[in-house]
């Protein structure tokens, strides 16, 4: 009489085990923007950006922080030229990982500030605010170049660095 039950139980396991892999995992995507106090571009790598991240969660949450929200931190998509990131996080440490993105205040020793610009739950909708935050950054700098009188190269070099960036954006796997 135990055999059936120690099969029937085993065979429970096994599609309670089956059932958590299907489990759709949903994701937030924070775009934001990494402004320096300088006033200058963002040289430092993507690699530099997301550390400092984590290290803010470290910092506000600890290890139930770390724990939680670095197996789905990722960077998503960075642009120097333009300041602008998109980090992927699990749908359920969303506010705990935007509060830690705006208390950065440092990165490669330079001060800086994280201002959260958009949160989405999907790729598609996370893309098209990439795309309308790339589009303004090439408005404004082609606005200021028109009252200065720049060779056409420098304009023609700023053209290209947005098309490679939009570029880069399309092929990004979210």
């Amino acid at each position: 009489a135990r055999e059936p039950l120690k099969k029937t139980l085993a065979l429970l396991r096994l599609q309670a085990a089956r059932v958590e892999d299907m489990v759709h995992h949903k994701n937030r995507y924070f775009t934001f923007s990494v402004e320096f106090a300088d006033g200058q571009a963002a040289p430092t790598g993507a690699q530099a950006v997301i550390a400092q991240v984590r290290a803010s969660i470290i910092d506000l949450h600890g290890d139930y922080g770390a724990g939680c929200t670095m197996p789905s931190l990722s960077l998503r998509f960075f642009d120097p030229s333009s300041g602008v990131c998109n980090v992927r996080v699990d749908r359920e440490f969303a506010e705990m990982t935007r509060a830690s993105i705006v208390v950065v205040t440092i990165i490669d020793k330079r001060e800086v500030r994280l201002r959260v610009l958009h949160m989405a739950g999907s790729m598609r909708k996370c893309k098209l605010v990439l795309r309308k935050c790339l589009d303004a950054h090439l408005r404004k700098r082609l606005e200021g170049w028109a009252q200065v009188s720049l060779p056409p190269r420098e304009k023609q070099n700023a053209l290209n660095v947005h098309r490679e960036a939009v570029t880069e954006l399309d092929r990004t796997q979210l």
